[in-house]
C-alpha cells in the first residue's frame, strides 16, 4: 500500500513539473527561442570543407559539411545592402568581392522586434536585426554537382506575419540530403521596412519598382533571380524550382503567383497556411480617420499616419490639422530623406506605441501597386490563367490554426493555480477557433481551388494536418488548448525537430514514433511535388495516393497519424469542403455566439479585417445580420 502511494506521489510530481514546463512554454517561449538560438550564429563547429568551393557570378562561396551528407552555405548575400538611399527602394545587384567568401554563419535578420521567430536574442519590445539583411542560406546532397541530373529547388520563404522571421529557423540538410533537392531559405525585408508606400517615394522613385512600395516583395523576387543565375553551380535545376512558405511565407508565394515580374522564376508553389489576400493602397497611405463602415480606411500605421508621428514629435505645439499641413507643403525629395535620417529602432517605436499590441505594429503588407503586384484582387487573377504565374499548387491549413494564438491571450485563457492554462469557457475557447480555422481554410485552401480548377490551369492539391498529439495531463490538455495549430507542420516538412519553432514540451516519447513517421511521409509527398509536379504516392511510391483536387468526391489529403486516438486517422483522402457561403450562414443562426456584439464582431474580424481576402465582406449582409449599431470599423484593432 505505502509502495503504491509513494509511486503515485512521484508520478504526481513528474505531471505537475511536466505541466509547468509546458506553461512555461506556452507563456515564455520567445525568452526560451531567444536561449536556444544563442549559439544559431556561433561558427567553431563549422570549418569551412574545400570539395564546397564554389563559383558565382559575384565571386567564389566555401561552405561546411552538414547532417545527411549535405553541404551548407549560410548567409550568402543575394542583394546590395539596402540602407541609407537604398531605404525603400528595390533591391540592387549584390557588389562582387575578391576574397573567397566563407558561408559558415547565418546573415542577420531584418529589422524587427525580438521574438521567437527573430533569430536573435533579446528583451520583448526589443528592436533587434539589421537594414543589411539580403542574404540566403543553401543545403545541397555532397553529391548533387557531380550528378548527371539537376536537382529540383525548394526555395522556402519564412513566415511571421510579414513583420518578422528568418531563413534561419529551419535547416534543409534532412530535406536535402534524404530527399535529392536543393533547399535554399532567404531572408526579406519585413513590416515598414519591407513595405512602405507615399506620394514622396512615387514622385522621387526613377523606375516602377523604386515607385512601387513593395520592397519586401522585391526581395523575393531578386532572390529567385539570384537563383536562376547560380542554382546550377550547386547540382540545382533552374528550370525546376519550387517556392514554397508558410503563413505570411503561404501569403508571400501566393503574391509570387500573382506578380508579372515573377513570371518563370518557378515552376511549382506551395502555400501552407497562406493567404491569397493583397492589401489596397488606400489602407497603405490614408490617414485612420475612422472610417467606420468602409474597407478602405487608412490603417494606423498607413506611411501618412506614421510620417505624422514623425513630424508631431518635432512640432509638439502642433495640432493634427497643422500637422497635416506640414507634411502636404514638404518637398518630397526633403520628406523621404527625413524618412530616411529616422532610425529604424524609432520608426518601430513609434508606430509601436501607436497599436494595441506592443510587438506587433498595425501596417500594410504586400500591396495592390499596379506594377509589381496587379489592381486586382488575386482571387480575381485566378479565373483566367492569363492574368498570373499559373503553375502546379499544394495548398494546405492546420486544422486548429487560431488555437496557437489563443492559447496565450487572457481574453480566452487562465491558468489554473496562478501556473496551468485552461480555456475560460471551452464550448466559446472551440467555436472562436472553429470561426477562424474554417475560414483560414475556405480563404487559402476551397476558395482558391474552386476558382482555379474551373479554368485549363494545372493540377491543384490540397492538405489538411490534423496531428494534435500533444502531451495531456489532468492538469493541462494541450490537444483541446493548442490543437493542431498554427505552424506545427512545418517541423515536418523540413524533419527538423531539433531546431526551428521551440516545440520542445510539445514534443515527448509518447508521440515521437507517430510524429516521426507522419514527417518522413510529410518530406517524401513535399519532395514528389518539387521532383514531379504531383505529391502522387510520394517520391518513394509507398505512401497512399495523394489525387488532385476534384469539384466532387475526394478533394484533400488529410495528414495525421494511424495511432491518433480520433475516430478518422492516418494518411487518407476525403471530401472535406469548406465555403465562406456555409461560414456565413452558420454564423446567422449560431447558439454560442449569442451575444449580438460578438456575432457582429466575428464577421467584421473574419471578412474584412482578418487574415484572408477581403473580397468576402459584404456590407449589406452585414446590416442584415443586425449590426448597424456596431460599425465594422470598430473591430479593426481589437
Amino acid at each position: 500500500m505505502l509502495k503504491k502511494l509513494i509511486l503515485g506521489l512521484v508520478a504526481l510530481v513528474v505531471v505537475v513539473v511536466v505541466s509547468g514546463f509546458i506553461y512555461v512554454w506556452i507563456n515564455k517561449s520567445p525568452k526560451i527561442f531567444e536561449a536556444s538560438v544563442a549559439g544559431l550564429y556561433h561558427t567553431a563547429e563549422r570549418p569551412v570543407e574545400k570539395g564546397s568551393l564554389r563559383q558565382l557570378d559575384s565571386g567564389k562561396v566555401v561552405g561546411f559539411a552538414d547532417s545527411y551528407d549535405t553541404y551548407a552555405w549560410l548567409g550568402i548575400p543575394y542583394a546590395k545592402a539596402p540602407v541609407g538611399a537604398l531605404r525603400w527602394k528595390a533591391p540592387q545587384a549584390v557588389t562582387p568581392w575578391s576574397n573567397t567568401l566563407e558561408a559558415t554563419e547565418y546573415g542577420r535578420s531584418c529589422i524587427q522586434f525580438s521574438g521567437p521567430l527573430s533569430g536573435v536574442q533579446g528583451g520583448e519590445g526589443r528592436v533587434v536585426g539589421n537594414e543589411d539583411c539580403l542574404s540566403l542560406n543553401i543545403w545541397a546532397p555532397k553529391s548533387a554537382r557531380s550528378s548527371t541530373k539537376k536537382l529540383p529547388v525548394m526555395y522556402w520563404i519564412h513566415g511571421g506575419g510579414n513583420d518578422s522571421g528568418t531563413g534561419a529557423i529551419f535547416q534543409g540538410h534532412h530535406l536535402a540530403g534524404m530527399k535529392d533537392v536543393i533547399v535554399v531559405t532567404i531572408n526579406y525585408r519585413v513590416g515598414m521596412l519591407g513595405w512602405f508606400s507615399h506620394d514622396a517615394i512615387r514622385a522621387t522613385a526613377s523606375n516602377l519598382e523604386d515607385a512601387s512600395g513593395n520592397f519586401g516583395t522585391l526581395d523575393i523576387i531578386q532572390g529567385l533571380k539570384w537563383v536562376q543565375r547560380n542554382i546550377s553551380e550547386f547540382g540545382g535545376d533552374s528550370n525546376n524550382v519550387t517556392i514554397f512558405g508558410e503563413s505570411a511565407g503561404g501569403r508571400n508565394v501566393y503574391s509570387m503567383l500573382a506578380s508579372p515580374l515573377a513570371k518563370g522564376l518557378f515552376h511549382r508553389a506551395i502555400a501552407q497556411s497562406g493567404t491569397p489576400d493583397t492589401t489596397l493602397l488606400t489602407l497603405a497611405e490614408d490617414y485612420d480617420d475612422n472610417k467606420l463602415n468602409s474597407p478602405v480606411s487608412g490603417l494606423k500605421n498607413s506611411s501618412n499616419g506614421l510620417i505624422s508621428l514623425i513630424f508631431s514629435d518635432e512640432n509638439p505645439e502642433a495640432s493634427e490639422a497643422e500637422v497635416r499641413q506640414l507634411i502636404g507643403a514638404t518637398d518630397p525629395s526633403l520628406l523621404l530623406k527625413k524618412l530616411r535620417d529616422v532610425a529604424p529602432e524609432k520608426l518601430m517605436t513609434m508606430a509601436s506605441e501607436n497599436s494595441t499590441a506592443s510587438t506587433y505594429i498595425q501596417v500594410a503588407r504586400v500591396l495592390r501597386d499596379g506594377h509589381v503586384l496587379p489592381k486586382d484582387s488575386t482571387l480575381e487573377l485566378f479565373k483566367s490563367t492569363k492574368n498570373y504565374n499559373s503553375v502546379p499548387l499544394m495548398l494546405g491549413t492546420n486544422r486548429d490554426e487560431q488555437k496557437m494564438f489563443m492559447a496565450r491571450n487572457p481574453e480566452y485563457v487562465d491558468n489554473l493555480l496562478g501556473v496551468f492554462p485552461r480555456a475560460k469557457e471551452p464550448a466559446y475557447y472551440n467555436r472562436v477557433s472553429e470561426y477562424v480555422s474554417d475560414n483560414w481554410k475556405a480563404g487559402a485552401v476551397d476558395e482558391p481551388a474552386k476558382i482555379i480548377t474551373q479554368t485549363d490551369a494545372p493540377n491543384v492539391y490540397a492538405y489538411r494536418f490534423d496531428w494534435d498529439e500533444l502531451p495531456s495531463n489532468f492538469l493541462i490538455d494541450l490537444p483541446m488548448l493548442i490543437g493542431a495549430g498554427h505552424g506545427l507542420e512545418i517541423s515536418f516538412v523540413f524533419g527538423d525537430f531539433q531546431g526551428g519553432l521551440p516545440l520542445g514540451p510539445l514534443l515527448d516519447k509518447t508521440n515521437a514514433p507517430g510524429r516521426k513517421a507522419l514527417s518522413l511521409s510529410m518530406m517524401d509527398y513535399w519532395a514528389a511535388f518539387a521532383h514531379k509536379g504531383a505529391p502522387g504516392r510520394g517520391l518513394s511510391g509507398q505512401q497512399p495516393e495523394w489525387s488532385r483536387w476534384e469539384p466532387s468526391g475526394n478533394n484533400i489529403m488529410m495528414l495525421d497519424t494511424d495511432t491518433d486516438t480520433d475516430a478518422d486517422g492516418g494518411l487518407r483522402m476525403q471530401e472535406l469542403r469548406t465555403n465562406v457561403a456555409d461560414i456565413k450562414a452558420k454564423l446567422l443562426v449560431d447558439d454560442i455566439l449569442i451575444d449580438q456584439k460578438q456575432r457582429c464582431e466575428a464577421y467584421a474580424n473574419l471578412f474584412l479585417h482578418g487574415y484572408q481576402s477581403s473580397d468576402f465582406w459584404n456590407p449589406v449582409e452585414y446590416s442584415k445580420l443586425g449590426c448597424d449599431a456596431y460599425p465594422a470599423g470598430e473591430f479593426r484593432n481589437s
